[in-house]
């Protein structure tokens, strides 16, 4: 039990002096005007080096090859499927276009009826 409590007792004292080197204040550093400088270039060329985007012909690259890997992805149509789609593609736009040429043929007349009543 005393080695437990030994243990118990140098991991408080580690973590009191930790907390102390924390809440102490840190050293202030006679800082030049070079030091400075020296440091804003460094964090320039730092950022530049992560901002900097390659070259279009890598982009380029790395979009074809996406694209390329994408579409082996995609599960493509029967030919015999396309044709039945193509059908009833077809067919739905026949038949909304004649369900407008009816409505517009009974506007027409109801224009023409009401215009001849009031004399137009």
């Amino acid at each position: 039990m005393s080695e437990k409590m030994n243990l118990n007792k140098e991991t408080a004292e580690e973590i009191v002096e930790a907390a102390e080197e924390v809440t102490a204040e840190p050293a202030k550093e006679d800082k030049t005007p070079k030091d400075k400088k020296e440091k804003k270039d460094k964090k320039a060329k730092a950022k530049s080096d992560k901002d900097k985007k390659p070259g279009l012909g890598k982009r380029l690259g790395r979009f074809f090859r996406e694209m390329k890997a994408e579409l082996k992805k995609v599960s493509w149509p029967s030919r015999e499927d396309t044709i039945k789609k193509t059908g009833i593609v077809i067919l739905c736009v026949l038949i909304v276009g004649i369900i407008v040429w009816v409505f517009d043929g009974i506007a027409n007349g109801l224009v023409n009826a009401l215009l001849h009543l009031f004399g137009g």
